[in-house]
């Protein structure tokens, strides 16, 4: 499309056309210099597919411009959150709610930061109030559901070993192995260190702060992009131990165990991210072909589904869509089953 006006980013954004906006304003070269407000709109749709890393740059730089905005202090803090930089989304969200108080939404997102900070009575307080002012605002409720669940499980106090009404031993999860009966089962193997990757590792100092650990978690995703995918993986490792459960570290380990052809491995790691963040187009995509490749095309189809939800404007979703029916044509109809075990799936020469 020819790009006109900031309006018409403005009806892209608001009918979630996130790719479509992206790939307008890239094309008329939209910057926080010649264009704020539609650099803030492309910084926005950037954040709504999940490219933090790009929207990051764009909003340090029209932070001159809306510094005063509520709305744009609360978009950088979020962005800022999803890169791990808590301390810089604190100040944020804290600017945000001096200028709009009465927020509920920034209220809450700065509560669910709070939260990540392990400042659980402030966001508590923050959480409960929200609660009393609108009883029915599901994500506060969430949030508060995950700030109890978080409290439980930091208490001394040790669960009571009578009977829980409700709580059966034969309940599946209850079932947890021993870790002699994991070790003779051959589940969990010791991972063999990758020669190459293990000296490339070496040089590489140990990140012992999360500043450390973000430039290490890029220094991955162009190891992935460099094809130097077991690198990759362990320079993952090293992250995950001082970020945690941070949802790009899993991102990045997929995209290395795909090029590496471990599809069940990429495909847990992809479900990983998506269960600590949300569902993005690319991993609604990407799931799309796991599930494809396994036969269990219902599936395929949900995540397809989600993924045109997300952003109809994706500019691989029909070549996805038309690449689904041909594996339902191929597969005939069969009906997915459940084996015993899963084979990795065989990948023709076209798909490579």
């Amino acid at each position: 499309m020819t790009l006109t006006s900031p309006n018409q980013l403005a009806e892209l954004f608001s009918n979630g056309r996130y790719h479509e906006l992206i790939a307008a304003a890239r094309a008329a070269d939209v910057t926080p210099q010649t264009d704020p407000t539609a650099a803030q709109l492309l910084a926005a749709a950037l954040f709504s597919v999940g490219e933090f890393g790009s929207a990051d740059p764009l909003l340090e730089e029209l932070e001159p411009a809306f510094g005063l905005n509520a709305d744009f202090l609360s978009l950088y803090a979020a962005n800022s959150r999803r890169l791990g930089q808590l301390q810089q989304a604190e100040e944020l969200f804290s600017r945000a709610l001096n200028i709009s108080p009465d927020s509920f939404t920034i209220r809450n997102n700065h509560a669910n930061l709070l939260i990540d900070l392990g400042r659980l009575d402030e966001a508590r307080t923050i959480l409960m109030r929200l609660i009393e002012e609108a009883p029915d605002y599901e994500d506060a409720r969430a949030n508060l559901n995950r700030l109890s669940f978080q409290n439980v499980s930091e208490s001394d106090e040790s669960i009571p070993s009578g009977s829980v009404e409700g709580w059966s031993l034969a309940d599946p999860l209850l079932m947890a192995f021993s870790e002699e009966e994991i070790k003779l089962s051959d589940i969990r193997k010791p991972s063999k260190p990758n020669p190459a990757a293990q000296s490339l590792l070496e040089s590489v100092p140990e990140a012992n702060d999360r500043a450390a650990a973000l430039e290490q978690l890029e220094q991955a995703n162009r190891a992935v992009a460099e094809q130097q995918f077991a690198f990759a993986l362990q320079l993952c490792s090293q992250v995950l131990r001082v970020l945690g459960t941070h949802p790009p570290v899993y991102d990045c380990a997929s995209d290395a165990y795909l090029n590496l052809r471990r599809f069940h491995e990429a495909e847990l790691c992809l479900l990983q991210a998506m269960a600590l963040d949300a569902p993005t187009p690319k991993r609604c995509l990407n799931l799309v072909s796991f599930a494809s490749m396994r036969g269990d095309i219902a599936l395929a189809q949900h995540h397809l589904n989600q993924a045109a939800s997300l952003d109809p404007s994706h500019p691989q979703l029909e070549q996805i869509r038309s690449n689904l029916q041909k594996r339902v044509d191929a597969v005939d109809k069969k009906p997915y089953a459940f084996s015993l075990a899963w084979e990795q799936p065989v990948v023709s020469k076209s798909q490579k």
